[in-house]
């Protein structure tokens, strides 16, 4: 049976409250957790993280620094740095950046719309993923003209139930709809020079973003 191309009355109202809630909110860094934490319930993840990318292109490897994470403990958070930045990730994820480039906008995708599955259960990079407990994911990634890509990403752990096209689409729609979000406050500016980082560096830079001590990167990076 085809998935209707509507959203159920109920996930309206939740998409509208959403919006309007967020409006109340003054700062943006509250704004974005009050959107990622509404929405990771309204679709179910466990996990969730907003960054942005100063470099995000086809045939290179990603660049990430994230600003927000939820439901990543500091030793699953570098299990979760260590996969994201495996070469792999970064030939895997490259069709997404394709995608965005070529609609000029805002894409949203779970890991099936992103990567094949049996592209992805030969990977080198899936025993990292499994290492840091994530499964099932759903992406959204969008142009901030002049400055790179902002990055919003919700995650289930290991043998949940994929992301469905509803979750997908709702996830979208509120994303799309808060377009200051993807600027307003995030260290986009900041994020360039992160690009010339070697990948160990830029695991010790997100460690400490999230308020992590020197000591403590030290002792999960090993």
């Amino acid at each position: 049976m085809k998935t209707p191309d509507f959203l159920a009355e109920l996930d309206v109202r939740a998409i509208v409250r959403i919006l309007a809630d967020t409006a109340s909110i003054s700062d943006p860094a509250e704004q974005r957790r009050f959107v990622m934490q509404s929405l990771s319930t309204l679709v179910d993840a466990d996990t969730w993280v907003w960054g942005v990318s100063p470099l995000l292109e086809p045939g290179q490897q990603p660049v990430y620094l994230y600003q927000h994470t939820h439901g990543l403990d500091d030793a699953r958070m570098s299990r979760f740095l260590r996969a994201v930045e495996h070469p792999d990730t970064g030939a895997m994820t490259a069709p997404l950046a394709v995608a965005m480039l070529q609609a000029g906008s805002r894409v949203t995708r779970d890991r099936s719309r992103i990567v094949a599955p049996e592209r992805f259960a030969i990977s080198p990079a899936r025993p990292f993923w499994e290492a840091a407990d994530i499964g099932p994911l759903l992406i959204s990634i969008g142009p901030v003209p002049g400055v790179g890509t902002s990055v919003a990403g919700f995650y289930r752990h290991v043998g949940a139930p994929e992301f469905t096209l509803r979750e997908t689409r709702i996830m979208h729609i509120v994303l799309t709809e808060l377009p200051w979000l993807h600027s307003a406050g995030l260290p986009h500016a900041a994020a360039a020079p992160a690009v010339l980082l070697s990948p160990r560096q830029r695991l010790v830079i997100n460690h400490l973003v999230q308020g992590q001590s020197r000591q403590s990167t030290a002792t999960h990076l090993g």
